[in-house]
């Protein structure tokens, strides 16, 4: 599980500098940002799919920012395969939705991507 951590870690930060797992855990908040996290599901023998939820936050009142980063995030990875020595990755985008915050400054996104990792060591 460790290697598909470090592989997800790293395809967000190609993306994005400003990404962080779970929250963001910067000393200064650096926007935009982004934070992801997922659910899994078992597919079939040595087959796991990942609904990997993304939030994109922006403080500057618009959505500008956010769109052109959810516009990388989906160039890249789009129907993107990643080989490594521990799993096949296979991403698609599925959706994204807008995400009210109460706050006339802070904007935020939702996206959602699906990751079939076929485990190659299990």
């Amino acid at each position: 599980m460790i290697p598909f951590l470090q592989e997800i870690y790293k395809q967000f930060t190609e993306v994005h500098q400003e990404s962080y797992h779970n929250q963001n855990t910067a000393k200064t908040v650096t926007y935009p940002y982004l934070t992801y996290d997922f659910d899994s599901e078992p597919l079939e023998t040595n087959v796991e799919g990942f609904y990997i939820d993304v939030d994109i936050f922006d403080n500057t009142g618009s959505f500008t920012r956010i769109f052109e980063l959810e516009g990388r995030l989906k160039d890249h990875f789009k129907q993107k395969l990643v080989l490594t020595d521990d799993n096949l990755l296979r991403f698609n985008f599925l959706r994204s939705t807008g995400v009210p915050t109460g706050d006339k400054l802070l904007r935020r996104r939702n996206i959602q991507i699906y990751c079939k990792v076929d485990w190659r060591n299990k």
